[in-house]
């Protein structure tokens, strides 16, 4: 569903952040006052956005975040870092002569490398300049840091479309992160036991900590199977809305995106 507050009005845009989820097949916004109120939220095909997307696109929003997908990732121990190596590191990108990002993850004492998609970039730097882009493993891994104990494992699962990405934690450390192609329950359980052989865990992980937009239920099902708890990240705060509204998109996990930053 879309949803426009009766409470929207173009004279506050300078006051209002908007949120984007934008990927290679559908983007997702959100527009929030300074009161944690929902004042737009908009979900459409990525290559065919709706004339009431472009016309929200064209305002002048001051406060712009956007979780886009990440190309080439790899994780680097923070000690084994060099920033005179980062050359060394974007001849193994894809596509060397792209400019390499670099991202701190200082609570996994861990450095990433990473290139987004030229062009899906692009977009929304020409519509925002001074938007803040952020890759969507930053998120995910932030949210995650709550639930990973010092014993046991968790896996970390992030939906998105037919791109699925696992992560793991084993007594706290941060092991492993990888996508896959996801269309069945069938391939999201050939992926998730390859990775038990690979760790040696036995039947199930202890928790299973679950991002997405939307998630078959047949996907919720499996999960159950291979894991001892499931959980599903919700945002800090939820917004409010009115009751058309459901809790999936006002508590949405997207909404801590701001927190990246």
């Amino acid at each position: 569903m879309n949803y426009t507050a009766a409470e929207f009005h173009l004279h506050f845009i300078a006051k209002y952040t908007l949120i984007v989820k934008a990927n290679y097949v559908y983007d997702i916004l959100y527009v929030i006052d300074q009161e944690g109120q929902l004042m737009v939220y908009m979900k459409y095909d990525s290559n065919r956005p709706s004339e009431e997307a472009l016309k929200l696109l064209s305002l002048p929003f001051q406060r712009v975040y956007v979780s886009l997908p990440q190309n080439n990732l790899t994780f680097i121990p923070a000690d084994l870092y060099q920033s005179e190596d980062e050359g060394l590191y974007q001849e193994f990108m894809e596509n060397p002569n792209q400019a390499m990002e670099l991202t701190d993850l200082d609570y996994l004492q861990i450095k990433a490398v990473y290139q987004y998609d030229v062009l899906l970039a692009q977009r929304w730097k020409s519509l925002f300049p001074e938007a803040h882009l952020i890759p969507e493993f930053k998120l995910n891994l932030m949210q995650v840091r709550p639930y990973v104990p010092l014993k046991g494992e968790v896996m970390g699962v992030v939906f998105n479309d037919t791109s699925t990405e696992l992560f793991l934690f084993i007594n706290g450390q941060f092991q492993f992160f990888n996508s896959f192609e996801v269309i069945t329950e069938d391939d999201l359980s050939y992926f998730i036991l390859n990775l038990f052989q690979t760790f040696g865990i036995k039947d199930k992980v202890n928790k299973a900590v679950v991002s997405a937009v939307d998630m078959e239920p047949s996907f919720q099902y499996k999960l159950q199977q291979l894991a001892d708890e499931v959980l599903v990240i919700r945002a800090n705060t939820k917004l409010k809305a009115s009751d058309e509204v459901s809790d999936d998109i006002t508590s949405s996990y997207l909404l801590d995106l701001p927190l990246c930053v």
